[in-house]
């Protein structure tokens, strides 16, 4: 049977001895009996003891006291403190090395079995506890869904680190702010806590945070009301998974559903119309040109074949729309391919006294594009800020970079976008002009999408538009066209 090992230091060599005598009469193996703090800390380190006992007033350089200090850096080991007298401020240092008990002299074989007994069992509970603590904070510290606790004020009392995995924020400053500050609704808390405190707990609710750089994320939370031993409500816990990239992903299937059913019935009528307007073109013509109609049925016929030639055009749009498009990447600078397509609508924008106003990083790489798709991009996005702005305006455009996207934005002081109609903002035939087809920024969708990117679209009514690209940095295929990233005409 193991017999647990225990240090004595004691420079009184007859107590020494009798310490000694009854720890071995109780079971205990005496390692030996040491008489310095300078010894007893050399001797600690070399046997590493299952206990030391130690006596607070030693009579050479080093006290027991400091003595144990300098054990308690080195190992973890219960210390049992042995003293006659010491005054409150060696009391205080003592306390600090955190002792598991004293022992005052002169005491008896059953106060030194019981000192030792309660030593024992405190620092296995400890050790235990240690353990456990060093698990679930490896946990926490590893998860990697977030981590919340707040007050019932949403005060942060706790978060865990993973909450820098997909935001700009520091755990650490976060901490005693409040997550109200997060939402990107701030109102949301309250509705939020109104549901928690009915239910007592809550499961997959989607609520929208800020990741702060001044964009937003989808997250899923299951919330839970931690009470005290009185059921009284504390604090609530939060735990906060990022659905970004799968609402982002549900989004690009049902949009390209979509567009896959467009672009199917599009091939098909535009075929079956295109011949017959061709003859109504035609016959139109030949009316024209052969009878010499009066100056009424003339006008009349050219009517005709205006929206004969109109109808014609939407037809192109429309074959041109579910056509694949080819998709030839090499290694080219965005900032060049802005510069090239704000050339090209200077002189517009200096009649709608637009002010184009440039924010570029000096440190983005060239990226694997298409020049001629993403300079149709950028172009569609100018004109349409151009006519958002009736009375004149500016149109910010900022580029930069992350570790792994190139990011480019415009942004317009214009008359912005409806809620409703920023939803269908890219459906085929959406529009809000009065003369278009409604193709234009479905097919921006899909060549952004071809290049593995993303691209969204903030704004408010009065207040402008903000349309916001992402290039991957590194991208996975050179050259495909774009209805080859889905089945369906979406990545």
């Amino acid at each position: 049977m193991y017999k647990k090992r225990i240090l004595v230091v004691e420079d009184e060599m007859i107590i020494a001895k009798d310490i000694k005598d009854v720890l071995e009469k109780l079971g205990y193996e005496v390692i030996e009996i040491i008489t310095s703090g300078e010894n007893a800390v050399k001797t600690a380190i070399l046997t590493k003891p299952d206990l030391i006992l130690m006596d607070i007033m030693l009579s050479k350089k080093m006290t027991g006291v400091e003595a144990a200090g300098k054990i308690r850096k080195e190992m973890d080991v219960p210390l049992t403190y042995i003293t006659a007298y010491a005054d409150d401020n060696t009391i205080e240092k003592a306390i600090s090395t955190n002792p598991y008990g004293y022992l005052v002299k002169p005491f008896e074989e059953k106060e030194i079995k019981v000192a030792l007994e309660l030593a024992f069992y405190k620092f296995s509970m400890e050790s235990k506890l240690r353990k456990s603590e060093e698990k679930y904070r490896t946990i926490f510290e590893n998860i990697q869904d977030v981590y919340i606790e707040t007050d019932l004020e949403g005060k942060i009392l706790e978060i865990s680190p993973s909450i820098e995995n997909f935001t700009f924020f520091k755990r650490k400053k976060l901490i005693n702010t409040f997550i109200q500050e997060l939402l990107t609704d701030k109102k949301e808390f309250r509705v939020l806590k109104e549901i928690i405190l009915t239910k007592n707990q809550l499961f997959g609710y989607e609520i929208s945070f800020k990741n702060g750089r001044d964009q937003e994320i989808s997250c899923s939370i299951n919330c839970k009301i931690n009470r005290d031993a009185f059921r009284k409500t504390k604090r609530i816990v939060y735990s906060m998974r990022n659905i970004t990239n799968q609402k982002r992903m549900e989004k690009r299937i049902l949009r390209a559903e979509r567009l896959a059913g467009v672009g199917q019935l599009a091939a098909g009528i535009a075929h079956e119309i295109r011949n017959p307007l061709g003859n109504i073109s035609a016959s139109i013509q030949f009316c024209i040109s052969k009878y010499k109609p009066d100056e009424n049925i003339k006008k009349y016929l050219e009517i005709v074949l205006r929206n004969s030639e109109n109808a014609n055009k939407i037809i192109k749009e429309l074959l041109e729309f579910a056509t694949p498009r080819e998709i030839n990447r090499e290694r080219k600078n965005v900032i060049n391919i802005l510069e090239n397509t704000i050339n090209m609508v200077q002189a517009r924008c200096s009649k709608a006294e637009v002010e184009i106003i440039r924010k570029y990083s000096d440190k983005i790489p060239d990226i694997s594009l298409d020049e001629k798709w993403i300079e149709q991009s950028f172009l569609n996005f100018i004109l349409n800020a151009i006519e958002a702005m009736p009375v004149g305006g500016s149109i910010t455009i900022e580029a930069k970079c992350d570790k792994e996207n190139v990011l480019i934005s415009f942004q317009d002081t214009g008359i912005g976008i409806s809620g409703e109609n920023l939803t269908k903002i890219f459906d085929p035939f959406f529009t809000t002009k009065a003369e278009g087809t409604g193709l234009g920024l479905s097919l921006v969708y899909q060549i952004i999408i071809a290049h593995e990117g993303n691209i969204e679209i903030e704004s408010k009514i009065g207040r402008g538009t903000k349309v916001k690209i992402t290039l991957p940095l590194n991208q996975s295929i050179l050259h495909r066209s774009y209805d080859e990233y889905d089945p369906d005409c979406g990545r």
